[in-house]
């Protein structure tokens, strides 16, 4: 493993940059499906609109890959759905339950599962969260309701 880590070297202000620099970037997305992630930040911050939204930085390993994914959930009820399924899916809220407030200190290092979808902005192919999965046992109900006893 540490035989593929490239040397990171310090660049100076003055430095010159390689030709091909900027194709090292390209096609390093993950392909559209479901993946299981872990938030390794979670920074609260302003939308370009003034919104308060949380930047989340999801972690991705899928079969010894790992990639960054970055997340916006901007605090308005047009994207309440998205939050409820992101806590959902992170086991702090039950499905069909109201939320009292939002745990924004429980998200750092939870895991989950989500699926992606690729979008084109400016001619440039990205990966964006289609949705937040809900485990099949969160969604099941504990116990069936009987209209009589057995």
């Amino acid at each position: 493993m540490a035989e593929d880590i490239k040397k990171v070297e310090e660049l100076d202000w003055d430095s010159p940059v390689s030709a091909e620099a900027s194709d090292r970037g390209e096609g390093n997305i993950p392909p559209v499906g479901e993946y299981g992630f872990k938030v390794i930040e979670c920074e609260k911050t302003l939308s370009k609109a003034g919104k308060k939204m949380a930047k989340l930085n999801l972690e991705l390993d899928e079969e010894g890959q790992h990639w960054k994914v970055y997340d916006y959930l901007v605090l308005t009820t047009n994207m309440e759905w998205k939050i409820a399924q992101f806590f959902e899916c992170l086991g702090l809220k039950k499905k069909g339950e109201p939320l009292q407030k939002m745990p924004w200190d429980k998200v750092l290092g939870a895991t989950g599962r989500m699926k992606l979808k690729h979008e084109t902005y400016e001619g440039r192919e990205s990966c964006k969260v289609d949705r937040y999965l809900i485990a099949e046992a969160a969604k099941a109900p504990t116990k069936p309701e009987m209209p009589f006893e057995v």
